[in-house]
Order: C-alpha cells, then structure tokens, then sequence
C-alpha cells in the first residue's frame, strides 16, 4: 500500500476512534463492505448477521453496516479494518495477492472441487486452523472470522456454445485467476470487463461470453437480457476471502460469551448465505430458460478439455503458487487444504442443502465450537 494511502487510513480510522471505540461492545459497531445493498452477501452475510448479532447481545453489540465501499474502498478493506476504520471488514484476497499469498495459492482449488458448500466451508476451516493460513490474514493486522463462496460459474453467451470449437476465437470476460488461464488453454480471447459493465460489453457486441455465476441472468447484471445462452459447464466457484475480518482490538475487548456469540450467529449467517445462493443459481436458471435463455450441455470436446486441464495441474497452479505467491512447497498446502475439502465433503454428504437448522449446525459444531474464543486471536 502506497504510503499516502496508508496515512489516510490511519487518520480517518483516528477520527471515527473518537465518536467509536474499538474494543468498547457497548458502543454501534462499524461493518465494511464493498459489495452492493442488494447483494446475497450483504444481505444474508453481513446486514442479516449484523441483526442477528444485535438481538442475540440485546444491542450490546450493534453494528452499522457500510455498503459499496462508503466506508472504506474494495483493495483498502483489510488495512482499514486492521487499522480501526471499522471493526469488521469484507475483503476480497485476489485484490491484495502479495499481502495474502496463501489465499491466493488455494483461490483456484475450486477448479478441483466445484462445490460452493464444500469449498466456502473448507477454507474457512483452513484458515481458522491451519497455523499457515491463520497467519495469512493475522500478519495483516485482521482476525479471519468467517468465510463465504459464490455459486459455481458458467459460460453465459450471446450465441450457443456447445463444442470447444465453438467457443475457440470468441472474446471471453473472465474474472482472472484459473478461469483466465484456461481461457488461454482453450484459445478464447480474454477480455477484461468488471463485473459492473458486463451487461453494457454484451450489449456493445465487445464480449461474445462471461464466465459468471447464474445469479447474474436475473438480479446485478440481469443479463438474460441480452444473452442468449448458457453452456452448463461447471467450473469452480469464487471463495478465497473472508466475510468477517475483525480488528484486533474490537475483538480482545470482547468477552469470551460475546466472541462465542459472534461464531454462533456467523454460523447461521453463512449457512443463510450459501442456501440463498443456491436457491437463486436455481431460480435464475428456471426464469432465464422460461424467457428463451437456451441451456446447453457441453459436448465431450468442451467437457474433455475442461477435465484435461484440471487433470493436468489447473493450469500450471502449483509454478504460480511457488513463483508468484512465494509459496515454497505448494504441494505440501495443497495436502493440508484437500483434508479440509475431504473433512467438508462427508460431513455435506447426504444432508439437504436447503435445511437452515442442519447447514448452521454443521458450520457451529464443526467449525466454530471446537475453536477455543479464549485463546483464537488473542495474540
């Protein structure tokens, strides 16, 4: 971080100190996130935990939830958190790779494993757990509390992709990371578009598909509007962040009931998440095919070269793990990750991923109660 921008959070954190101490539980809270009010994760994860929360402290815990970075900007989040500009904070890890290397190194592990439960879950669990991935985040001023996934993406098309000569040649947003690299792989022409313009790009003809989560056919981007297919290949959700980074001095001041609730409540809140998700990826679809959106099944040509590519290393994962994020053995943390994918796949195996109760169970009694709130993050 830019030394100005540094000095600028320190001060406007010095500032909202005045009117808000950090560790005082009494006082309203400040949340950070720059996601959109509308957003499933602002909804369920952060503007519904924040109620949660309230009501299960009778208001000793009260937090004022800041969206689409009002409060701190998206790169900015961790360093504003961790310097008390809020006392929880949203942050994205691809959007600060040097400063979170083992994140980083696992964002592409979905490729493996395209499961929004079980990866959201899984790294969580790794990163409350793993002494390495712990630290990731606690070198940077934060205390991981919580984590989140996105649905598995799609390609979304103004035209039907089927083959993987169909898609050869079409000009691709892709969101970076893996889906960039077997962008490449399969000969598309990757285009960088955020995510708040892709609409305007398939409207302009600048783009020929998106890989996005389905959610985008109907609510953000609402691109049923002028897509005109989805190839149902399923890659690998997005889930390398945290949904509840805390300042450490909010978080030592509070009492171990207090920290034990805030775990309670982010159980439910993560489970309301990823079930929200789930059931909009379905309604989406439904309400895309009902307005002429066609579905379409990749062939053995798309589906081989996806499968290959995944075989065969995702797309040089490990080289970039070791040459980029400076991970020695990478070979080593992706060992430790697939425990925690392993340990998340049986504990979801047969349970149904729309019961409320039986999801934040799940999340409470394999996550969060074995972590000891006297001790986690009081260092």
């Amino acid at each position: 971080m830019k030394p100005n921008l540094r000095t600028k959070l320190a001060a406007s954190a010095a500032a909202i100190a005045l009117a808000c101490t950090a560790g005082s539980a009494s006082a309203q809270q400040m949340l950070s996130t720059w996601l959109e009010p509308n957003h499933i994760i602002t909804i369920e994860g952060h503007q519904g935990w924040a109620e949660l929360v309230k009501e299960a402290t009778n208001g000793e815990i009260d937090f004022e939830v800041f969206v689409g970075g009002a409060l701190i900007p998206a790169k900015s989040t961790m360093q504003g958190t961790a310097d008390g500009l809020a006392q929880v904070g949203f942050h994205t890890a691809t959007y600060t790779p040097t400063d979170l290397p083992v994140a980083n190194a696992l964002a592409d592990m979905g490729f493996e494993t395209p499961d929004a439960y079980v990866m959201s879950f899984a790294f969580g669990d790794f990163m409350m757990n793993d002494e390495e991935g712990y630290n990731d985040w606690r070198k940077n001023g934060v205390i991981f509390g919580g984590s989140y996934s996105t649905p598995i993406y799609y390609f979304i098309c103004r035209e039907p992709v089927k083959t993987l000569e169909d898609i050869q040649g079409k000009r691709v947003r892709m969101p970076g990371g893996g889906w960039a690299r077997f962008g490449q792989e399969i000969g598309v022409v990757g285009v960088n578009v955020p995510s708040s313009e892709i609409y305007t790009a398939f409207e302009r003809g600048s783009v020929d598909c998106t890989a996005s989560d389905p959610t985008h056919l109907t609510s953000g981007a609402t691109l049923q509007e002028v897509a005109k297919s989805v190839t149902l290949l399923k890659m690998s959700p997005f889930y390398a962040g945290v949904t509840y980074a805390y300042n450490p001095t909010f978080w030592q001041g509070l009492s171990e009931e207090q920290r034990r609730t805030l775990f309670d409540q982010s159980a439910l809140a993560m489970a309301r998440m990823q079930i929200t998700y789930d059931k909009a990826v379905e309604s989406s679809l439904e309400e895309a095919k009902a307005n002429g959106i066609e579905m379409v099944e990749p062939d053995a040509s798309l589906q081989s070269a996806y499968d290959d590519w995944v075989a065969g290393g995702v797309g040089g994962m490990a080289d970039i793990a070791k040459d980029t994020h400076g991970i020695d053995d990478p070979e080593a943390l992706y060992s430790r990750f697939r425990e925690y994918v392993a340990k998340w796949e049986g504990l979801l195996d047969g349970v149904d991923r729309h019961d409320e109760e039986a999801i934040a169970g799940l999340i409470r009694e394999n996550l969060f109660d074995p972590i000891d709130v006297a001790t986690y993050g009081i260092d």
